[in-house]
């Protein structure tokens, strides 16, 4: 490297950038989770990618829809892997009455587990300026050689303490490696029927209510530096770990999420008339 480097006509390329950056960040400790972001980056080069230059171009959203000030982000954010989307929460200050709304963007093709979303993520923490990323998954557990349950909790209060002394910080969940969802099947004489639950329910409980904790402070200071932003992302890809942590949290629901529950509340108290007895039903009560 230090011969190439001393020709005038050599021009350093990204992957000997990433690889010098990795040994870098490895000299001085400095990591997501298990590996250095160089490392992880390395490895997202060689998925394959149909649309690579639109990348970039996808990815910072956290500026661009914020644009107006009719907005502001709360600083909660789910990234579901199942649905291939990030659902940004924010709020909306056009309406007479403000609400909550949810600014929905699909993923790059090539993002299809937590390894690969670093650079969004990286790129989020970057629109925002943090200060502090911490990513929080079982890589990070096992670094720290946590594997009993007092081990888990002086890891994750250590690395949440260190979240909440800065100003603008972001702080990433893994929830299927952290939680993980238990699935079950039985039979019965109305048929076969699936269940699922939480499998580390101490561990859902204490991320449930760190994710709650995320702010953005909507006055502006003189000092834009010291204006308060908390962020919280958390990734999943099970179904029902992404609809049961949506209602604890209180996450805001989607308009095709609304959509189903009003037709789900129309089919369970609607009356409808039959039209050819005339009597009324409601139509989850008239399966046959």
């Amino acid at each position: 490297m230090v011969q190439l480097r001393k020709d005038p006509r050599y021009k350093m390329s990204y992957v000997d950038a990433l690889q010098l950056a990795d040994k870098t960040a490895k000299q001085y400790q400095i990591s997501l989770g298990s590996d250095t972001l160089p490392r992880l980056l390395l490895r997202n080069l060689a998925v394959p990618n149909q649309n690579p230059s639109k990348n970039l171009q996808q990815i910072s959203h956290l500026i661009d829809d914020q644009r107006s000030l009719a907005i502001t982000y709360t600083g909660r954010v789910i990234i579901s892997l199942c649905d291939q989307c990030v659902r940004i929460e924010a709020r909306n200050h056009t309406l007479q009455k403000p609400k909550n709304i949810i600014i929905e963007h699909n993923l790059n093709e090539n993002e299809t587990n937590l390894q690969q979303l670093l650079e969004r993520v990286t790129r989020y923490g970057k629109d925002r300026n943090v200060q502090l990323l911490q990513l929080i998954d079982l890589n990070l557990l096992s670094s720290q050689s946590a594997y009993d349950e007092k081990k888990i909790f002086e890891t994750l209060k250590e690395r949440y303490d260190e979240y909440a002394a800065y100003n603008r910080s972001l702080i990433v969940y893994d929830l299927d490696s952290l939680i993980g969802v238990n699935k079950s099947e039985s039979e019965s004489s109305m048929g076969r029927s699936s269940n699922s639950s939480v499998v580390n329910q101490n561990i859902y409980t204490y991320v449930r209510a760190r994710f709650r904790e995320a702010v953005i402070e909507t006055t502006t200071p003189a000092n834009d530096a010291q204006r308060v932003e908390k962020w919280a992302i958390a990734v999943t890809r099970e179904p029902f770990l992404l609809r049961q942590f949506c209602v604890d949290v209180g996450f805001t629901q989607t308009k095709h999420e609304e959509d189903e529950m009003e037709d789900e509340r129309r089919k369970s108290e609607d009356l409808i008339q039959c039209v050819k007895c005339r009597d009324f039903y409601i139509e989850n009560e008239n399966k046959m």
